[in-house]
């Protein structure tokens, strides 16, 4: 019976199940945006709601208790720094879930989950680096070298017949 049961349980055991919404919820810290199966963006806007609220107040206390979650001092800081205070305004409902379609391996229900305000910046404040999309360069083709010398072949070594 499930009676009273609020978490999925994702078909895992519970490391597993914590290691996986742990970086999912890391992702969506660094990325912005996850694109992600239906049930896991619902437990995880969950998660992402007690986390970022747990972030507005900025206390030595709360960036402790957010390291045990995360592990890593950068992702807290970007949370801190700078998730939470574009979320001052809200109480609630930091995350938007929106649909995606099936995906074609499983026929799976895929949804991107993503912050409804629009961060600035993403990325952690450790690496300085933008987890923005790319566009690729463009290819340049290299100008052909001058054709190499072929070297002449060498000619059979003359057979040495025995009397």
């Amino acid at each position: 019976m499930r009676h009273r049961v609020a978490k999925k349980h994702f078909n895992r055991d519970t490391n597993n199940r914590k290691a996986l919404l742990k970086n999912l919820l890391r992702s969506l810290i660094e990325q912005g945006e996850i694109v992600t199966t239906t049930s896991k963006a619902k437990e995880i806007k969950r998660l992402m709601d007690k986390t970022v609220h747990r972030a507005k107040t900025d206390s030595v206390e709360n960036r402790r208790l957010l390291h045990k979650i995360f592990g890593r001092r950068d992702v807290v800081n970007t949370l801190v720094d700078r998730i939470a205070p574009a979320m001052a305004d809200r109480v609630s409902g930091f995350t938007t879930i929106a649909k995606e379609g099936i995906r074609r391996g499983d026929s799976a229900n895929q949804s991107r989950l993503k912050f409804v305000v629009k961060i600035d910046r993403v990325g952690t404040l450790k690496s300085g680096q933008d987890h923005t999309k790319k566009v690729p360069a463009k290819k340049t083709v290299a100008k052909k070298a001058a054709p190499k010398k072929v070297a002449a072949k060498k000619a059979p070594a003359k057979k040495v017949e025995k009397k």
